[in-house]
């Protein structure tokens, strides 16, 4: 008949873990030497996570895991049994809880009256008692994932680059037309005149003339006696048509 007895300080702990969707916390024991059972209670926050399974570890072959779950309070009852007897003089995992992530932030899973029970079915208090630890999950700052995706990518851009301010909107002052009269080409009244041509006009300017007009030059031996001679012949010649 196997006998049950502590060999060392009994404890039974919960590891610290965090995990986004579903993860696993093993149930520790140290210190038990052929214990027919031990059960222990849990009890979580429903708010954070919630217990799909607990079964038990393959660190000690022959354990039958009893669970008693209920989600809606939070809480949890458990027996685990072997025939073979629990032995644990290291620290070894009894059992696996998995849970759900079902909120965010952290929690806590606390072990409430945990005994083990020798080989006369006596029941015995753990020494030491340590609660386990959901931690919530770390946020990457925009900042991080930038320089994060900047660095994987072999991006040369800076995740500190700043913003552009977006400028106010510039008035345009429109073009203005002007109207550029058209040059008079002044015509030579002699052999000796020339023809002078105004500079050309750039678009969109208006010039004004500076040079004065051409005054027009008589033409020589053009006088006013020829002028009188030629009256005289004209009434002359009239006068003879008429008789």
């Amino acid at each position: 008949m196997l006998a049950g007895n502590a060999s060392a300080e009994t404890r039974i702990t919960i590891p610290e873990g965090s995990f986004e969707d579903t993860g696993d916390l093993p149930v520790i024991i140290s210190g038990i030497t052929a214990a027919t059972g031990v059960s222990f209670e849990l009890s979580y926050d429903k708010d954070t996570v919630r217990i799909e399974s607990i079964t038990a570890s393959s660190e000690i072959p022959g354990s039958n895991v009893i669970p008693r779950i209920d989600n809606d309070a939070g809480y949890a009852k458990v027996a685990v049994t072997n025939t073979e007897g629990i032995s644990a003089a290291e620290s070894a995992s009894l059992a696996v809880i998995r849970f759900t992530r079902v909120g965010s932030g952290e929690g806590t899973v606390t072990i409430q009256n945990p005994q083990w029970s020798d080989t006369q079915f006596v029941a015995n208090n753990f020494d030491v008692v340590l609660d386990g630890n959901i931690v919530s999950l770390e946020i990457v700052t925009p900042a991080e994932t930038a320089a994060s995706s900047s660095s994987s990518g072999g991006s040369s851009s800076s995740s500190s680059a700043s913003i552009a301010t977006p400028t106010s909107e510039r008035t345009v002052t429109p073009a203005v037309t002007a109207t550029v009269p058209r040059a008079t080409t002044v015509l030579p009244v002699s052999s000796n005149d020339t023809v002078e041509t105004p500079p050309a006009v750039s678009p969109g300017t208006t010039t004004e003339s500076t040079q004065p007009p051409v005054t027009p030059k008589a033409a020589p031996g053009f006088c006013m006696a020829t002028v009188f001679t030629a009256g005289l012949s004209g009434i002359a010649l009239l006068l003879y048509r008429r008789s």
